[in-house]
């Protein structure tokens, strides 16, 4: 995974990624969705031209550009300098080069944040105990 020093570093992976992802193709704007969880961030592109969003990918992914490290250093820049947590993010590209950036701080309710390990032998010893 990419180490970022810089806040700007990060969102510059996550454009380029969203620019790889559009290359090739007319668009509006290009958009990346991340669920941020404990120890990776899953993003997922999509694209809006002429009105229409899309997140069907030509022959990509295709380089080693994902935003994923991105994203779990913005959550981490942001719980060390405000406190708050971000479980997910969205960014938006546009032709220009202007960027909207917006965050989700809700907690997917099926989400269990914890380091716990349950090992094969705990799992069997719980369902003899149901017998």
């Amino acid at each position: 995974m990419k180490n970022f020093s810089t806040v700007e570093d990060a969102y510059s992976e996550i454009g380029n990624s969203c620019i790889d992802f559009v290359t090739g193709r007319t668009w509006d704007a290009a958009i990346c969705k991340f669920q941020i969880y404990n120890k990776m961030a899953i993003g997922r592109w999509s694209l809006k031209s002429n009105g229409i969003e899309t997140n069907e990918a030509l022959n990509w992914p295709d380089s080693s550009i994902d935003g994923g490290g991105a994203a779990l250093f913005l959550r981490d820049d942001l719980l060390a300098t405000t406190g708050d947590r971000i479980w997910g993010l969205t960014f938006t590209l546009f032709p220009d080069g202007k960027i909207k950036i917006e965050y989700d701080y809700n907690k997917p309710a099926e989400y269990e944040d914890t380091d716990e390990v349950i090992t094969g032998e705990e799992m069997n010893q719980s369902l003899t105990d149901l017998l």
